[in-house]
């Protein structure tokens, strides 16, 4: 009977220390993982807070007119270049044969306005010609009259003494009055001649200004040439092609369709680069910094690892004591009766994506670790 009850106490002094090294194990192992789970929040952060984002723009022609042509569908993958559609091109087809026409004329018109300036030239050299003669004119009307004067002034004194007849002294002062009206109309002559000098420099002047040349540049020629030149673009607007590779989406047109300039057709998702915007709590942003690699999983594809990488932290998010929110992202809070901290929404650029990205997908994202050392460099 003794051996037994030391047998049994043998027994349970073991069970006793098993159990205590079992409980012992246990508070170790839930010490090490409080441990762990506080250094992953603090040097592993992640969220479920996030959505998968691609940049988009709308595709609107530069041309007005029905579509003629449509060479897409929704949801379809196009490269850079591709043909999307097709605007009516019959009425900037006849605005390029109406400027190449103005062009023409134009060039026409120049040519006739150069002859002119030679024309002009001619009738400048022409009218001075006419001018100097007409000087000359009243050089000789004035040498006449200054005689017939003279000859007056000598002979009228005469006729008292009797040396002069009477129809003598009318003789000269008859000559007298002729050379004097000589000498007006020649006057009057060269003031024509000389306005007809300056009304050809007039002429001219405005035939130069007519044609518009400034050094080799013609203005007249070159507006033209601008208008031919812009006439030739809206025709090549009418044909709209993908500018960069991407996903056509939200396309609810058809031939037939009349579009408008500036105004979308539809949108393109450019599929070259991939992101996902992460909500971080505040609390969780002094572990990541830009170049911080991450681990991306969808919620459509859950078993499947992205590898990302954080291109930028959001520096303001909308406040909630009613100042202005214009241009700043609203990031809500869950609750209004426990004060959370405010979330920050952190961009991070997929590097593996695939066909599967999907603009507005959930994501779970993990931030695995700090930056390379590079990323953190900056330049003196």
């Amino acid at each position: 009977m003794a051996a037994d009850h030391l047998n049994h106490l043998a027994v349970f002094f073991q069970e006793l220390i098993y159990a205590r090294r079992i409980g012992l194990a246990i508070i170790i192992s839930t010490a090490l993982v409080v441990i762990f789970a506080i250094w992953s929040y603090d040097y592993r952060p992640e969220t479920d807070d996030a959505t998968v984002r691609a940049n988009f723009i709308g595709i609107a022609p530069h041309a007005s007119g029905h579509i003629t042509e449509l060479d897409v569908k929704d949801d379809q993958l196009v490269k850079e270049g591709d043909l999307l559609f097709v605007i009516d091109t019959r009425p900037y087809e006849d605005a390029v044969a109406s400027a190449k026409a103005n062009l023409v004329l134009t060039r026409q018109e120049v040519d006739a306005l150069k002859q002119a300036v030679v024309v002009a030239d001619a009738s400048i050299a022409q009218a001075d010609a006419q001018r100097v003669a007409v000087e000359a004119s009243v050089e000789r009307a004035e040498a006449k009259f200054t005689e017939a004067d003279d000859h007056f002034n000598r002979v009228e004194p005469m006729l008292a003494n009797g040396f002069a007849t009477a129809d003598q002294i009318e003789d000269s002062r008859t000559s007298q009055h002729m050379a004097e009206t000589e000498v007006t109309e020649a006057k009057k002559n060269l003031i024509a001649a000389e306005a007809a000098v300056e009304q050809a420099r007039v002429e001219r002047l405005r035939a130069v200004d007519s044609i518009g040349q400034e050094g080799d540049f013609n203005a007249r020629i070159s507006a033209a040439e601008a208008q031919l030149q812009d006439a030739r673009l809206n025709l090549e607007y009418c044909r709209v092609k993908a500018p960069f590779t991407g996903k056509v989406v939200n396309l609810d047109i058809s031939a037939g369709e009349f579009a408008r300039i500036g105004v979308d057709a539809f949108s393109l998702v450019d599929t070259r680069t991939w992101y996902v915007v992460a909500n971080f709590r505040e609390t969780q942003l002094k572990h990541i910094q830009e170049g911080s690699p991450a681990e991306i999983y969808l919620q459509s594809k859950g078993g499947k690892r992205f590898h990302g990488k954080v291109v930028g932290l959001a520096w303001a998010v909308v406040p909630e004591d009613g100042t202005s929110d214009l241009g700043l992202p609203s990031v809500p809070r869950d609750l209004d009766w426990v004060r959370l901290a405010q979330r920050f929404p952190v961009r991070i650029k997929v590097e593996n994506p695939d066909n599967s990205f999907r603009i507005g997908e959930s994501a779970v994202v993990t931030v695995t670790g700090s930056a390379p050392q590079s990323a953190n460099m900056t330049e003196p």
